[in-house]
């Protein structure tokens, strides 16, 4: 074994012993077994027998005070170069794993051992910790597998020679090999690498890390859909929104405009890039003044003092940054995307009942009405005494430096948007709700940078890789067809009628969601049934097409318009059988007065088909294969007719009624449903009422069952007659 001789250059201190050590690696001496040490759980201090004592010696001092740095604040770094990567139990490649993780995931670098390989390459690996999938690990991972922004780890790198192995890519015999001249790129799928390879070429400093979520993206976009986790802002179009979330500044997002902000390839630009920034405080270019020149043109400019205190914002989030080691920058984008012109109750300081308390990242803020928000918000600002400026940036800051940069969810787009296997349920713990708040402070944060000229400092951002994705980037949405229906109390069914055909729709936050087939659509309706499958009620919407989406208008005055009072047999004249439809008769006489909503009733009647044609035509007024009968309004010569059967409970029920059946249709289902037309501003509109089937021989043998006639009546043998004669047919 060679012995190193470490040559003194005129250079003095850990300088000259970081040069000496990346000669002595590059020079390829065999079996250079260096561990440095600050924990029992790792492995014993190993220097080799005909190693340097003095080069020894410096190596253990490197460690001590990369310890130190890890100790002082967790060095967070990212797994990548490689699909998968077996965190090892030893720092040697045929070590055992430990666990076996996915690119992209985050780690806690605390310590060092160098080593060569048999190919007498340099390999320097690092001691790390990690929570994956909810389970603590520890193990070694080599340097080339590790992607690092923070400044302090970077420095001790440099100072120390460890660095030489940055830009050197020797790949682990159990993984497949790199062959782009971007390795880090290259293991992102094709439709990412176009963009990235652009931001490359103009930053060359910068890493792009997979994080290969293992996620379907379609189960992804349907959980982060429910529960009013993804909303949009008022002033989006209306075609991304699926109704009103409160009172009327948030609506929920439709799945469009969240495939468009989810998709991390339509982030893959220079203004947007930061949301996938690891937020790692590093003080050459998170600075004060950059900072304070970003809050100039905001409400917390030099100009004031933070409220209570007496520095300004720009120092306060500085400071409280360089002491979570988070990124300032960071901070004050997110309180300036929460707060915006500063005028929320939230920060004042007098709302009713919390006079004092101070909530700038507006942490447990939640509700669907204003008061809600306010009072959560500022509920969680008195638990934890925040009174001033400062202490509420620096409790809000240590919030999502604790609870979320800590977790894994360490970057912005990770904050809204959980897909990280970690210390919380999968779509859960999302810091906000607003899908577009990581593209909003990503462009911030930009421009931070931008006016402190970093923009070419090194920047790991880590960007999520979902299973399955469309081929190409999901594209903003510029119309839809969707109807979005809050759902009234008491209904289930989840077919909605829209002018009088079912389409089945998709129950979410409180709507059923419906898409049309096209955009001449008037009415939506939907029934409810009782627990016999009778229908008990109807309730109405009106549609109107504008602005590239529907806009939806509920008519409770028309709730029940027309309601279904059963099925009776003819037994009279020519037999046959009955359908009964109700309205009342108060609304029956507004709507032919005055009106209803502004709408006026011209007609009401029954449509009635053989129930299989319903399989292939719409029952409609004017269908195909649809007979229709009116029992209100103005016939062929002018005159108005006003057939009312019977009056029941203060409603008019009118009724059509199928004679003549020959008895090979006895057995036949028909369907049946009553429809109405209103008009307003002279747009008329055609309500349907519940459809619903029943053969002639059912209804007979539904009767005597129940008794309805005594046996030996001659209503009683004429119902039996025919079910006889349908039987014999």
């Amino acid at each position: 074994m060679k012995k190193i001789h470490l040559v003194r250059s005129g250079k003095s201190g850990k300088k000259c012993m970081a040069y000496a050590l990346a000669a002595a690696l590059l020079a390829g001496v065999a079996g250079f077994p260096v561990r440095v040490q600050a924990s029992a759980e790792k492995m014993e201090n190993r220097v080799s027998e005909e190693f340097d004592e003095e080069t020894a010696e410096w190596l253990e001092a490197a460690g001590e005070e990369l310890t130190a740095i890890a100790q002082e604040n967790p060095i967070m770094a990212l797994v990548y170069l490689s699909d998968t990567y077996p965190v090892r139990e030893q720092p040697f490649y045929d070590s055992q794993a430990a666990v076996t993780v996915p690119s992209g995931q985050l780690v806690n670098i605390e310590d060092v051992y160098v080593d060569m390989d048999e190919d007498r390459n340099p390999q320097i690996w690092y001691y790390v910790s990690l929570s994956y999938e909810d389970h603590q690990y520890t193990g070694y991972v080599p340097r080339n597998y590790l992607a690092v922004s923070d400044e302090r780890f970077l420095s001790w790198e440099a100072e120390y020679g460890m660095d030489l192995q940055a830009s050197v890519y020797t790949i682990d015999n159990e993984i497949s090999t790199i062959s782009n001249s971007y390795p880090d790129i290259d293991q992102f799928p094709e439709s990412y690498r176009a963009a990235l390879t652009a931001l490359k070429q103009t930053h060359p400093q910068w890493t792009f890390v997979a994080m290969n979520t293992g996620l379907d993206w379609n189960t992804v976009i349907a959980n982060e859909l429910t529960g009013a986790k993804s909303l949009v802002y008022k002033s989006f179009p209306a075609c991304t929104k699926e109704g009103a979330y409160d009172s009327g500044s948030w609506y929920y997002a439709s799945e469009a405009v969240l495939k468009q902000y989810m998709d991390p390839r339509n982030a893959l630009t220079e203004d947007a890039i930061f949301q996938f920034e690891q937020l790692t405080y590093n003080e050459t270019y998170h600075t004060e003044a950059a900072v304070q020149n970003f809050l100039q043109q905001t409400f917390m400019n030099s100009g004031v003092n933070a409220t209570g205190t007496d520095m300004t914002y720009g120092h306060i989030f500085w400071a409280v940054g360089k002491e979570l080691k988070v990124s300032p920058f960071h901070l004050a984008s997110r309180v300036y995307q929460e707060q915006g012109a500063g005028t929320s109750p939230l920060i004042s300081g007098t709302y009713p009942g919390y006079e004092g308390y101070y909530n700038y990242f507006n942490v447990s803020a939640s509700g669907k009405t204003d008061k809600e928000v306010i009072e959560n918000g500022l509920a969680y600002a008195r638990e934890k005494m925040w009174t001033d400026a400062y202490s509420s940036i620096l409790g809000g800051a240590g919030v999502i430096s604790s609870n979320y940069i800590a977790k894994g969810q360490d970057t912005l787009y990770l904050q809204k948007f959980n897909v990280v296997k970690g210390s919380y349920s999968l779509y859960t713990h999302q810091y906000m709700q607003n899908i577009s708040a990581p593209t909003s402070e990503a462009r911030s944060i930009r421009k931070l940078y931008e006016s402190t000229g970093a923009l070419n400092n090194t920047f790991v951002f880590q960007i999520p890789v979902y299973d399955n994705m469309p081929e190409t980037a999901c594209g903003a949405p510029s119309s839809s067809t969707n109807v979005a229906l809050a759902i009234p109390s008491g209904y289930s069914d989840t077919t909605v009628w829209l002018d009088g055909v079912p389409y089945n729709a998709v129950v979410r936050n409180g709507h059923y969601i419906v898409t049309a087939p096209g955009t001449t659509a008037k009415t939506a309706v939907v029934y409810q049934y009782n627990d016999a499958g009778v229908p008990i009620g109807m309730y109405l919407w009106t549609l109107e097409y504008q602005n590239n989406a529907y806009t939806v208008t509920a008519q409770p005055e028309l709730a029940n318009l027309l309601t279904y009072h059963g099925f009776s047999i003819r037994i009279t004249g020519k037999s046959g059988i009955r359908f009964k439809t109700g309205i009342d008769a108060g609304l029956r006489s507004r709507l032919v007065s005055s009106g209803v909503g502004g709408y006026t009733l011209k007609e009401y009647g029954t449509l009635v088909m053989n129930n299989v044609n319903r399989n292939s035509y719409p029952m409609v007024l004017g269908g195909q294969k649809v007979l229709s009968g009116m029992s209100y309004g103005v016939n062929a010569s002018g005159t108005l007719e006003d057939k009312i059967y019977e009056t029941v409970d203060g409603r008019y029920r009118y009724t059509s009624v199928l004679v003549g059946l020959p008895v090979d249709q006895y057995k036949v289902e028909y369907a049946f449903r009553g429809y109405a037309i209103l008009e307003k501003n002279g747009d008329q509109i055609t309500v349907y009422g519940p459809a619903v089937a029943k053969s002639i021989y059912s209804l007979a043998d539904q009767l005597l069952k129940s008794g309805s006639y005594e046996e030996g009546t001659d209503v009683y043998r004429f119902l039996e007659q025919l079910m006889n004669d349908a039987d014999a047919l």
